[in-house]
């Protein structure tokens, strides 16, 4: 166990998201100015982590953070060992306008960069580029079936997948080369899951803030470390039992090693819930405990690699490859476009991302160079390689969460619901509104910390 050494660096408004998330302003202001006594720990320290353990810092409360990894963070990590900060996990603010994740990179003093969407040059699976026309088309046909897939959700008894109701009200789309192109950029890498798992009727039931989305071009971990300021962190700490009653916590790590609290925040990854490497003890209402099952994570992983010189159009953001495996390198985003590193970022998302994973550095790396070769030519082999592979990520179990087959939003309100009177959850997975995104893990750690407030000044 480490004790954490914070490393040196030089569709709505926030507080209308405050007020209708809970009785949040309202909880906020009646804790202000006085210090809120007592005694909570925090069990990791990814984004709702470090928001929930700064808010009950702030206010007074004595407060550790207990986190697994040998770094904070979470699934924002940024690594640097190849010539620039590279995020292996966030590395987007989507929708930037009136969103706190803004406000926060603004105070760290995070350099932002606008992404250009419209910035988009598309192949075809034998090396050709599709012409613009052919590309807005294209999207607005994608446009319209997203249309057609909500009107027909509410028709059917049942829940299905995005895929069968596909192969029910559109089955072209499916055969379509361009329409495959975007059900996975679009859909599946927003979403975090694959069409295969994704539900048609909840898919999109989540809102969004406005504006373009921007990256946090000097690693996201400027956030994080800002928000880690002078908070008790222990790092290399893995919890392994969660007791709790109406007076006390009490969380034990592997080591055997007790934390005695008056309250408690679980901020577990899902994907983790699900494994069941955690025990509580009394086990967790039926409620919460069919919540975790039903609600999956998503995989979505990285392979960025780095050239000598560019092999491509430099002023160009992305490119896009009619893959014939859905979820498989179809989206290159240029560094260039943003730092002076020759690099091309790909992703692989959900079901391909997890066959991904069984897969060595070496194998990958061939196998995104066949692409890159249908695109651009004779391009060498790259220089440096990074791979994440957060499915298998222990501490992660996947990137994030998404609405499956099967669940609904009262799944995602119920990952979120109380045990007990001192047992809180937070994290992307418990935010109804904003899930499998960094500015939803904020706000639900905010959420929890204000009622921890309430109840350590009632």
């Amino acid at each position: 166990m480490k004790p954490f050494a914070l490393p040196r660096f030089s569709r709505r408004h926030f507080l209308h998201v405050l007020a209708t998330c809970s009785p949040f302003l309202a909880l906020a202001r009646s804790v202000a100015g006085r210090p809120v006594a007592g005694k909570v720990v925090v069990i990791g320290a990814g984004m709702a982590g470090l928001a929930a353990g700064r808010a009950l810092a702030d206010a007074g409360v004595e407060v550790k953070v207990l986190e697994a990894r040998d770094y904070i963070g979470g699934r924002i990590h940024t690594d640097r060992s190849l010539g620039f900060p590279f995020d292996l996990g966030a590395a987007w603010i989507h929708g930037p306008e009136g969103n706190p994740i803004t406000e926060l990179a603004t105070k760290a003093k995070g350099r932002m960069f606008v992404t250009d969407d419209e910035s988009v040059l598309m192949y075809d699976s034998r090396g050709q580029v599709v012409d613009g026309p052919s590309m807005t088309k294209g999207e607005r046909r994608y446009r319209d079936l997203v249309k057609r897939l909500e009107a027909d959700a509410p028709k059917q008894t049942r829940d299905e997948s995005v895929a069968l109701a596909l192969r029910r009200i559109a089955p072209e789309a499916l055969a379509d080369p361009l329409m495959r192109y975007f059900l996975s950029a679009y859909m599946e890498f927003d979403s975090g899951g694959s069409i295969e798992r994704l539900s048609a009727a909840e898919w999109q039931n989540d809102e969004k803030y406005p504006g373009k989305d921007v990256l946090m071009i000097d690693g996201y971990d400027a956030v994080t470390n800002w928000l880690a300021q002078g908070l008790d962190i222990q790092t290399e700490t893995i919890v392994a039992s969660i007791a709790y009653d109406d007076e006390h916590v009490s969380v034990t790590d592997t080591h055997g090693e007790t934390y005695e609290a008056d309250a408690a925040i679980v901020t577990l990854p899902l994907g983790v819930l699900q494994s069941g490497g955690v025990t509580f003890s009394p086990g967790l209402p039926a409620r919460k405990r069919e919540a975790i099952a039903r609600v999956r994570v998503g995989v979505v992983n990285k392979v960025c690699l780095v050239f000598g010189q560019p092999h491509w159009d430099v002023k160009t953001q992305y490119f896009g490859f009619q893959s014939s495996v859905m979820g498989k390198y179809n989206y290159f985003l240029n560094t260039r476009t943003f730092c002076d590193v020759n690099a091309l970022v790909t992703f692989a998302f959900d079901s391909y991302g997890r066959t991904f994973e069984q897969q060595s550095d070496a194998q990958i790396t061939d196998d995104v160079m066949a692409t890159l070769r249908t695109m651009f030519g004779d391009v060498p082999a790259p220089e440096r390689v990074l791979v994440t592979r957060w499915g298998s990520d222990a501490f992660a179990r996947g990137a994030y969460s998404f609405a499956s087959v099967g669940a609904t939003r009262q799944d995602f309100e119920s990952l979120a619901a109380p045990v007990g009177k001192r047992l809180r959850f937070a994290g992307e997975h418990t935010s109804a509104a904003y899930r499998g995104t960094v500015h939803g893990a904020y706000l639900s750690g905010l959420r929890e910390a204000t009622r921890i407030k309430q109840l350590l000044s009632a």
